[in-house]
């Protein structure tokens, strides 16, 4: 497949990050944290203005390439090679039919064409040296898969100012840790270490991380408004969840070990049950015997 014709999702993508700068919302994360070692994350994303975006997804890209930093010749190269893309017979069918509308199908259509596309992204933003950095007990992830990419609220017409809320989910796998690790996470709000430099201002991100249940948080650093909440008989999944602050990098780790088990809880609570309900027994029956008189006999 020529070069230029897997562009489109890249562009696609930085766009999104880029609008992000003005969005009156800040961005969130949602981590889940498994027993085999792998962290799914799902990212949400408020463009305040979804014109650009719905004129992509209606298959008119040059207010979406407008956007982005460069020079007309760098804007002219990236449109060309959306144009291969729209072309080729293999994505053809995903791009939309420039009727000035964005139909719920072209929504899913453009969906599809990122999804399938995403090949083009570099590994790096996946798995290091991109927004979102995370780590497993101080170890990257091995592998890193993007799950799916949405787009919410935008189907109308292309001119239309209404916000559009993207959501991607990725998965990294790391070194399977069972019910005990430390996750780090480390963000870098400019998009300088994939080439642009563009600084990206707005208002803080929020997190939130899942440990697997069973588990107990036990410490979290670097977030802003850290809040935990945890099973007391650990039975429910963990949460911790902050926001990563107004500085453009920095770190935050969350901290979780195996829960009191719950089995352990309710036996426990049933022996003690139990060793009250005779002693109870014992001194009414001891209270009600004459003095000096035998225990009576058991039937």
């Amino acid at each position: 497949m020529p070069r230029s014709a897997r562009l489109v999702p890249l562009v696609v993508v930085l766009a999104v990050v880029l609008t992000a700068g003005t969005a009156t919302a800040g961005p969130s994360a949602a981590l889940t944290v498994g027993t085999n070692g792998a962290i799914t994350v799902a990212l949400s994303v408020a463009d305040p203005n979804g014109s650009a975006l719905r004129y992509a997804m209606d298959g008119n890209f040059s207010p979406l390439v407008d956007a982005l930093p460069g020079n007309a010749s760098s804007h002219a190269e990236l449109l060309a090679g959306i144009e291969v893309a729209e072309s080729n017979p293999l994505f053809s069918g995903l791009f939309g039919n420039h009727d000035g509308t964005v139909e719920p199908a072209e929504v899913g259509m453009f969906e599809s064409l990122l999804e399938s596309e995403v090949g083009t992204v570099p590994t790096a933003t996946l798995t290091g040296d991109g927004l979102l950095n995370m780590t497993l007990n101080g170890v990257p992830p091995g592998s890193a898969t993007f799950d799916s990419v949405g787009f919410s609220g935008a189907p109308g017409p292309d001119s239309s100012s209404a916000p559009i809320t993207a959501t991607t989910s990725t998965t990294e796998q790391f070194l399977p840790t069972g019910t005990s690790g430390t996750v780090g996470i480390a963000w870098n709000l400019s998009l300088g270490s994939v080439g642009l430099g563009l600084a990206i201002p707005g208002p803080n991100a929020s997190v939130t991380v899942t440990t697997p249940a069973g588990t107990t948080i036990t410490s979290t650093s670097g977030f802003q408004s850290a809040a935990v909440s945890n099973d007391l008989l650990g039975y429910s999944a963990p949460t911790a969840s902050g926001s990563l602050g107004t500085h453009p990098t920095g770190s935050a780790s969350v901290t979780f070990h195996p829960a009191f088990p719950l089995g352990d809880v309710l036996i426990v609570v049933a022996v003690g049950v139990v060793a009250a309900v005779g002693g109870v027994l014992w001194w009414r029956r001891h209270r009600r015997s004459p003095p000096g008189a035998p225990d009576a006999p058991r039937s």
